[in-house]
């Protein structure tokens, strides 16, 4: 076409659909000015080497060189893929808003051009090169890579952790990812193009970035070995509770926790819901055992926490219960509630862990398992101890008029008060090396709560229960040690001196009238029979008239 291996120099920036260059489009060397022609001789136009054309014929001649332009062949390289394209498509069109008549005006200040683009300055002869301009769409650059370059990405994938059995894992296979760094490709684009006006095919390498899986099979693999557990007894609970154990034990079953994340039980359970499974079962609230959907499942966290401690994870969030439970010693405990109280750990080791929970048979476990690396030598052991024991008050009682006086039952047993803390004991070779305070903890005391009936009963002042007269009757609770002095009405059994009067059988000498005979005192020897007057029969005579006695 005679524009082959024609130097043109083109100028580019980004932006959307941005005027680049100057508008001139010839060289002048000729001294002569003419004002019909846009080159005069020996002046070429883009490199052609034809002089003298008019503008019309520079017109022409700068078309045919665009059209050639716009349709290059450009190759852009992503790895092993080739994507083609060309300028046109890329975005890149020709600004003709710089007329060929403009250009013959500024010829007419050839002076002035020459001072400008001749290096050094000043009016000497040559070639004075002008440039076309060029304009690129910035919306159709990067949509093109966006579209077409994109789709050889490859997405890096993790190894996976999976449990088989009897506390084998087996880790899946991982693949190193790529992704087109789209800002630097549009980058090497444009500069590349602008160095590259010429004929033949133009190859432009995207920027491709190697991105490498988290988590390598290597990683992964290191999960094999159980470094901590623990289990509690849920067997005389309600089947409503139990239900709540099972359900959340098997939302937190198989999670696995990389290196650096953290387990939130309140997230891994799910919301206590019946749509999730969970039901209506015994609960703390406010100092008060209510039911509520999801009760029990603080037995749930409280289990994994101590497994949690004996896998020596890092505790992120505990709190303890607003009274102690059964289930466990105090400061052992993890409560959950609402979106406020949170049981959160999180993987301090460098392997995964998994996370195994079961529920069966009346028992809750949990067994950690991850990269075993402390010493075989070294144990570890939590020793809870109370600091303050809190007593509960007096019983809180309620009257129900629609049940009869006889009625009294508890509806919720008094609950004793503690201020506690818990120690890790660290042992080396059995020996205790060290003693660290994990946590502190405090339950409040809550009174015996009881039920009574008064069917029929007045509106006086009711002896007992939470309003404030009824307060005053616990002084007078004090006051019955007290009381303990109405033993001493035990005297009232003196009265028992009555049967003193037994001493009314004394009359029995009333057979003394026998000594009415007395006077013939020859019978005074019937004195003996007296003896007789012995019930028992235990007395003997010896002959001699006088009595021994046996019993």
């Amino acid at each position: 076409m005679g524009l082959k291996n024609k130097v043109l120099a083109g100028v580019f920036i980004i932006g959307c659909v941005v005027i680049i260059g100057v508008a001139s489009i010839i060289g002048i060397t000729s001294k002569e000015k003419n004002n019909d022609k846009v080159t005069d001789n020996g002046v070429t136009i883009v490199g052609t080497g034809d002089g003298g054309m008019t503008e019309e014929e520079a017109k022409e001649v700068i078309g045919k060189y665009v059209e050639e332009l716009m349709v290059r062949p450009v190759k852009i390289i992503i790895n092993d893929n080739t994507v083609d394209t060309t300028f046109g498509e890329l975005g890149f069109s020709y600004d003709d808003s710089a007329s060929a008549q403009e250009a013959l005006q500024e010829g007419n200040q050839y002076s002035f051009i020459r001072h400008i683009f001749k290096p050094g300055g000043g009016e000497t002869d040559g070639d004075i090169e002008y440039k076309l301009s060029f304009t690129v769409d910035n919306d159709v650059l990067r949509n093109f890579v966006e579209d077409k370059c994109t789709v050889f990405n490859v997405k890096a994938k993790n190894s996976l952790l999976k449990y088989k059995k009897n506390g084998k894992f087996k880790a899946t296979k991982d693949r190193t990812g790529q992704k087109v760094q789209v800002d630097e490709t549009i980058s090497r684009i444009i500069s590349t193009l602008e160095g590259s006006l010429y004929d033949g095919t133009i190859e432009i390498e995207a920027v491709v970035k190697t991105v490498r899986p988290r988590y390598t099979r290597e990683t992964i693999s290191k999960c094999k070995d159980m470094i901590g557990s623990y289990s509690t007894s849920f067997a005389s609970s309600s089947s409503t509770r139990a239900n709540n154990i099972q359900v959340a034990a098997k939302y937190i079953n198989g999670t696995i926790l990389y290196p650096g994340q953290t387990f939130s039980t309140i997230k891994v359970i799910k919301d206590r819901t019946e749509a999730n499974g969970y039901q209506s079962a015994p609960e703390y609230s406010s100092g008060k055992v209510v039911d509520g959907i999801g009760g029990g499942v603080c037995q749930v966290s409280t289990t994994l926490y101590n497994a949690v401690l004996n896998a020596e994870l890092s505790v992120v969030e505990r709190s303890p219960h607003s009274m102690v439970v059964a289930y466990v010693d105090v400061s052992r405990d993890a409560a959950i509630s609402g979106d406020y109280k949170d049981f959160k750990f999180k993987n301090n080791t460098d392997a995964p862990v998994y996370i195994k929970a079961s529920a069966d048979g009346g028992y809750l476990s949990f067994k950690i398992y991850g990269e075993e690396t402390r010493d075989k030598n070294r144990k570890i052991e939590y020793v809870s101890e109370v600091l303050e024991t809190i007593q509960p008050g007096a019983d809180i009682i309620t009257e129900d008029k629609s049940l009869p006086s006889s009625y009294r039952a508890v509806t919720q047993s008094a609950h004793v008060g503690y201020k506690a803390r818990l120690w890790k004991v660290i042992y080396i070779d059995g020996v205790e090396k060290e003693r660290e305070q994990v946590n502190t903890s405090t339950y409040n005391a809550e009174p015996q709560y009881v039920t009574v009936g008064n069917q029929g009963g007045s509106s006086t002042p009711k002896p007992s229960g939470t309003e404030e007269p009824e307060e005053t009757k616990k002084p007078k609770a004090t006051d019955k040690p007290k009381a303990t002095k109405k033993p001493e009405i035990t005297e009232r059994p003196a009265p028992t001196k009555k049967p003193v009067p037994t001493k009314k059988p004394v009359p029995t000498k009333k057979p003394v009238p026998t000594e009415k005979p007395v006077p013939t005192e020859k019978p005074v020897p019937t004195e003996k029979p007296v003896a007789t007057e012995v019930p028992d029969g235990n007395s003997q005579t010896d002959g001699t008239g006088e009595q021994e006695i046996t019993g």
